[in-house]
């Protein structure tokens, strides 16, 4: 009949080691894919600051180009309404013509929420693009529905040409103000997110500086 053998306490620090470096092993497993998935979000945040910084200068120099134009719309408007020279509806319709559809662009908004990149920013980084692609949003609304109102078969008739004509001098004027306001908020985030940037860098220079260290 055999016997079992003697319990021996030297299989115990083996048994040890072997544990915690299976723990170890874990753990570091862990770690790095942890910090893979900290890697990809900022990358994220990155390419998405980026492409906020490249459509909101594109969006401001439109704004820009635009606006000395819509200027100098309105000056001709103005001063037939107040020298009182009758426009015709071709003359009119020539001179709204001239006032092109703007186009802004918010794909980085959109590709922003869609990809959950937002909710990884600053707050105050959100706030302000969100206020910016708000007033964005709005200035379109505006342009776009006023200048067809102002074109209408009705409005372009003869009996209330001398009307429409005051009431485009108003809009083109309102339309500047606007413009002037809009290049603000781009101009205003456009440093904001410059800012962030330049914080991102530094934040990632130390990082690459400790790993470097180890």
């Amino acid at each position: 009949m055999s016997k079992d053998k003697p319990f021996s306490w030297n299989i115990l620090p083996k048994a040890l080691i072997e544990s915690v470096l299976i723990v170890m092993s874990i753990l570091l497993a862990l770690g790095l894919d942890q910090m893979q998935e900290d890697q990809e979000k900022q990358e994220l945040i990155d390419r998405s600051l980026h492409n906020f910084a490249n459509e909101l200068s594109r969006n401001r120099a439109t704004i820009e180009d635009v606006s000395l134009y819509h200027r100098g719309v309105w000056q001709v408007l103005d001063n037939r309404n107040n020298n009182q020279v009758g426009s015709s509806v071709v003359e009119f319709r020539n001179i709204m013509d001239a006032m092109q559809a703007v186009v802004l662009t918010r794909g980085a908004w959109e590709t922003a929420v869609a990809t959950g990149a937002l909710g990884r920013m600053d707050f105050e980084l959100v706030s302000a693009l969100s206020l910016t692609y708000d007033a964005q949003s709005r200035f379109n609304d505006m342009y776009n529905s006023t200048l067809q109102s102002l074109l209408t078969p009705s409005n372009l008739s003869e009996q209330n040409i001398e009307i429409t004509a005051h009431n485009a001098a108003r809009f083109v004027a309102d339309v500047t103000t606007r413009e002037l306001e809009l290049s603000a908020y781009y101009s205003q985030t456009l440093e904001l997110l410059n800012s962030t940037n330049v914080q991102a860098d530094k934040m990632f220079g130390s990082a690459e500086a400790g790993i470097s260290a180890r």
